[in-house]
């Protein structure tokens, strides 16, 4: 009894431990300490030599503990929150975004997917920016296909919804997914995304009103748009929404405001599973056609732009090997 006080006493130094079996041979004496017994052991037993039944009932209860156990480790990693940056950046917000998500739940393992500085001059050229997202595509195809069985969560920004429409087309067809937020996208407006909204219970695009970067994404950028701006052109499901904010290329992840916007619109979906709602802070302004049309104009000239650089770009090279 002395050595059972030590265990569980408040006071004392040792940690008690989550299951704690009393055996004991002198049947006669049991029930002078059960009552005892019982209100620090888990289980009494009488542990007679003439009776096998009590190593029965300790494997049982060992059993039952580790299915516990197990059934709680289970729930600490079911859900999954993968994050993809976009260029001329490392992805602090990646970090950020986690340890935020982990005030509100322990139920997440995250996995951050990180390419480097990927500068302005690559991301102009489509070869090389091609290149670099079917590299890192794989890599998360292979991730998404092991964890398959796991609740999965996806936010991606800029380049990264680039790269991620391109690892959804690669994995397998067994991959669900519980939510995909693309914002600061700069895939066209009218870029096919049905293979993403297929895979998730729910696609959301963020859009920013104010987003410069993506204008002159759509205006000079051969193969880009600005569907982070004005949205991906297709009807508002129970499975799809465009939501508009003012705001520019990153303002998703300033801390201005509290809540501050992911802890005000990503957190309560992925923490707790709430229905997103709805959000549109378009206002219609004075020079809106002009900047419309002009917009319109740089993108259908874009290609012929193309054209002509490279055209004299190969005349030049010409004429310093032929001169």
């Amino acid at each position: 009894m002395a050595l059972l006080n030590d265990i569980c006493g408040a006071k004392k130094k040792f940690i008690r431990p989550t299951l704690i079996i009393g055996l004991t041979a002198n049947v006669e004496e049991l029930d002078n300490y059960k009552a005892e017994f019982l209100r620090s052991v888990t289980v009494v037993l009488d542990g007679s030599l003439y009776s096998s039944d009590w190593k029965y009932s300790i494997m049982g209860s060992i059993k039952s503990l580790l299915d516990s156990q197990l059934k709680v480790i289970q729930k600490e990693t079911d859900k999954l929150l993968i994050t993809v940056h976009g260029i001329r950046t490392y992805g602090k917000w990646q970090q950020e975004l986690k340890e935020n998500l982990n005030k509100y739940s322990r139920d997440f393992n995250s996995v951050d997917f990180k390419y480097g500085f990927f500068d302005i001059f690559s991301f102009s050229l489509p070869y090389l920016r091609n290149r670099k997202a079917i590299s890192i595509a794989r890599r998360i195809a292979s991730v998404l296909d092991s964890s398959a069985d796991k609740d999965i969560y996806i936010v991606a920004h800029s380049y990264g919804t680039y790269i991620l429409s391109k690892a959804l087309e690669l994995c397998g067809s067994e991959v669900k997914i519980c939510s995909v937020i693309l914002c600061g996208s700069p895939l066209k407006h009218s870029h096919d995304i049905e293979h993403i909204i297929q895979r998730s219970e729910i696609t959301i695009n963020e859009c920013g009103t104010r987003d410069g970067i993506l204008v002159l994404a759509r205006c000079f950028l051969l193969g880009l748009g600005d569907a982070g701006r004005v949205g991906f052109t297709r009807e508002h499901t129970s499975s799809f929404m465009n939501r508009w904010h003012k705001g520019g290329h990153s303002h998703y992840f300033d801390d201005k405001g509290t809540p501050n916007f992911y802890q005000r619109f990503w957190l309560p979906l992925m923490a707790t599973g709430e229905k997103p709602i709805s959000h549109d802070d378009r206002e219609p302004y004075l020079t809106e056609d002009v900047v419309d049309i002009g917009i319109k104009f740089l993108t259908v000239l874009k290609p012929i732009l193309y054209g002509f650089g490279f055209y004299f770009l190969v005349k030049f090279f010409v004429g310093l090997v032929v001169g």
